[in-house]
């Protein structure tokens, strides 16, 4: 009986359209808001004729000339969660930021497939801006977003508690975030923050945001500690009676020393003190200084790897040398293997910096 009726429903809407005039663009976006309203009414199966006449309908409004009568459609479909797959998928590709934004921000039945298709296709900003605020994200779409290298997009998506964010990919976005100033307290606010990537965080950002980091209520008292031992530390290098040397200076005598190691390199580059980094990384790497300036000079995020590989350092530290003294972008940083592993061979690294003129050990 209740299917009888949806259908006489169904039916009456597309009558009376018709009768009224398909050729106005007011009827049509009228019967767009009818039968979307239909839509929680009509059999789940989609299998019956009266399902099938609708969402045809609906499918031909979706590719409406008037633009109009795609934001009627849009507007009205985009709370539905049984809206039909086909439609809202045209919907929110269409060019016109009307129509696609509020499917793309809301509608639940747009598929994570879908989604992640769009991302990849290099959407205009506010396409990304608008899945960014997506109720629900999953970590297969964050990273997508997260490494789409829209700023505003990946901010607006750090925000978004709703967001699950993996670690691997909140691990790019803090080595990033030395470029990005917009995203550090965001990162500081994050819930379920690793322990180790607060640590991290507290390495370059502003004080403000390492107090940010201090007071949250989820760290426990060793976590709290070691922030602001790491904050001390930052202090103590801009403040020792060294730092008046110059950056060349400086780096031989830890060099002689044995103290130009991943702490010093990490103090260093929490003030941008990227010619002391250039010179370790001369002195650690046995290079010349032409070379070294040469290769972050050409954001080559290969050849940048290679180059740390060869001082000597860890991942992490190539991953903050590519982001923070060779200015690569997010999207083209070489990220570690599985966490901390260098993600190319050695012999692969060696050609790299063959192709920069360092040959040997």
């Amino acid at each position: 009986m209740e299917t009888r009726s949806v259908a006489r429903r169904v039916g009456d809407a597309l009558v009376e359209s018709r009768l009224a005039g398909m050729g106005d663009a007011t009827v049509r976006s009228a019967l767009a808001r009818k039968l979307c309203r239909l839509l929680p009414d009509l059999p789940p199966d989609g299998a019956d004729t009266v399902t099938t006449v609708a969402v045809r309908a609906l499918e031909q409004l979706a590719r409406d000339h008037i633009l109009r009568v795609r934001e009627a459609l849009a507007t009205s479909i985009k709370d539905i969660a049984c809206a039909p797959p086909a439609v809202v998928a045209k919907l929110a590709r269409d060019v016109e930021r009307s129509v696609a934004e509020p499917v793309l921000r809301c509608c639940a039945a747009l598929s994570d497939e879908d989604l992640l298709d769009i991302v990849a296709a290099a959407p205009a900003g506010w396409a990304l801006s608008a899945i960014a605020r997506r109720h629900h994200i999953g970590a297969a779409l964050s990273d997508a977003i997260a490494g789409s290298g829209d700023a505003a997009a990946t901010g607006l998506l750090l925000d978004n508690n709703g967001a699950v964010i993996a670690e691997p990919t909140l691990d790019r976005l803090v080595e990033a975030a030395a470029h990005h100033p917009e995203w550090q307290d965001k990162l500081a606010r994050r819930p379920a923050l690793p322990r180790r990537l607060a640590v991290r965080l507290a390495d370059f950002v502003d004080l403000a945001v390492v107090e940010q980091l201090r007071r949250r209520p989820d760290f426990d008292d060793a976590t709290v500690a070691d922030i602001a031992a790491t904050t001390r530390r930052r202090i103590d290098w801009a403040e020792a009676p060294e730092s008046a040397e110059s950056p060349e200076r400086r780096a031989v005598r830890l060099h002689r020393q044995g103290r130009l190691d991943e702490t010093a390199l990490g103090d260093a580059l929490s003030w941008n003190e990227t010619g002391f980094v250039r010179a370790a990384l001369t002195l650690r790497a046995r290079v010349a200084p032409t070379v070294v300036d040469v290769i972050l000079d050409a954001h080559d995020a290969g050849a940048v790897t290679a180059l740390v590989w060869r001082a000597g350092l860890s991942m992490r530290c190539a991953m903050q040398i590519q982001a923070r003294a060779a200015g690569i972008h997010p999207r083209a940083m070489l990220n570690a293997r599985q966490g901390s592993g260098f993600p190319l061979s050695p012999a692969e690294m060696a050609r790299h910096l063959e192709r920069y003129g360092v040959v040997g050990a």
